[in-house]
């Protein structure tokens, strides 16, 4: 699964709103993409669940990151790779 880590607005002045971070005082915990076909547009979610800030129509840079989901197995030696080991 993969979640929005950070949002670069390519503006003057340039924007970032990356998660972990605070904006206005109020940690960012999400960044949601939302809108349709014709309407581009990114929400930055505070831990009380409230928009902190929404970007409409604006050129921007997303970072994405990988994670795990709750169903996946743990360790799970098909997808272990163990590098240096000494048999």
């Amino acid at each position: 699964m993969q979640v929005i880590q950070k949002l670069t607005v390519v503006s003057n002045p340039t924007r970032f709103f990356e998660v972990g971070t605070e904006v206005k005082g109020r940690e960012v915990i999400e960044i949601k993409q939302v809108g349709d076909d014709n309407i581009s547009e990114f929400w930055v979610i505070d831990e009380n669940e409230q928009i902190i800030v929404s970007v409409e129509n604006c050129p921007v840079i997303v970072e994405w990151q990988n994670i795990a989901e709750h169903d996946q197995t743990e360790n799970d030696p098909r997808e272990r790779v163990i590098s240096g080991a000494k048999k």
